[in-house]
């Protein structure tokens, strides 16, 4: 059986299993959950404060965070973020109602996701299969996240992972700000340079090249 923790749940950090605060919040903009798929079984769930996406040339692209910006900039080797976790998913094309064939392993979303504990860093991306409630392009948009898979791409030494391969659902809200996912994007991309030592970040591939790339069906 899982072991499954609730938003004070236990990640993977440096050689033990640290706790991360709070349960569930007020104004939540959704919710995640994380499954280890390998052979010790762990379960966390994480529930967002922020929540911001924007439109792209070939993308919908969305930011979520469980803690707010001033923490995210406060970071740094001297006072490092003790705990944080953020999630960008790139929305490839959107399914269209009785006129898109999938089968269980489509995907249409590139998903980073890189968690902080203990001050430790860890950067997982996979894909992932979303499907909004409404039209991408609104004011604000909610989606389901399913079929999810992502593995360990970097981490610092002291970050010990407990979860790769890391099964990914949710149900998540985010509202349409340019500047504020413009803001988040540039905040944690050097967030992940800085700690890593090196640019890690990678734009989503052109939709063509999703196609081939993250088994895609028109």
């Amino acid at each position: 059986m899982n072991a499954t923790f609730c938003i004070g749940a236990a990640i993977a950090a440096i050689g033990m299993l640290v706790p991360l605060t709070g349960c569930a919040q007020k104004n939540s903009m959704g919710r995640i959950e994380l499954t280890a798929l390998g052979s010790k079984p762990l379960v966390l769930e994480r529930d967002f404060a922020v929540g911001s996406y924007t439109e792209l040339e070939s993308e919908f692209s969305f930011w979520f965070s469980d803690v707010t910006f001033e923490a995210l900039a406060s970071h740094s080797k001297e006072t490092p973020l003790p705990e944080a976790i953020f999630l960008h998913a790139q929305i490839i094309w959107q399914p269209e109602p009785g006129r898109t064939p999938l089968v269980s392993t489509a995907t249409n979303v590139v998903t980073r996701i890189v968690i902080i504990s203990g001050g430790e860093l860890g950067l997982y991306g996979g894909a992932a299969f979303a499907r909004p409630d409404e039209e991408l392009g609104g004011d604000s948009v909610e989606f389901d996240l399913r079929g999810g898979t992502l593995t360990l791409l970097a981490k610092t030494a002291g970050f010990h992972d407990l979860l790769s391969p890391v099964g990914l659902t949710g149900r998540l809200t985010a509202k349409r700000s340019n500047d504020e996912a413009s803001k988040w994007r540039r905040g944690v991309s050097q967030l992940v340079t800085n700690t890593l030592g090196r640019s890690m970040w990678v734009s989503a591939p052109r939709r063509d090249d999703a196609l081939g790339a993250f088994s895609l069906l028109r």
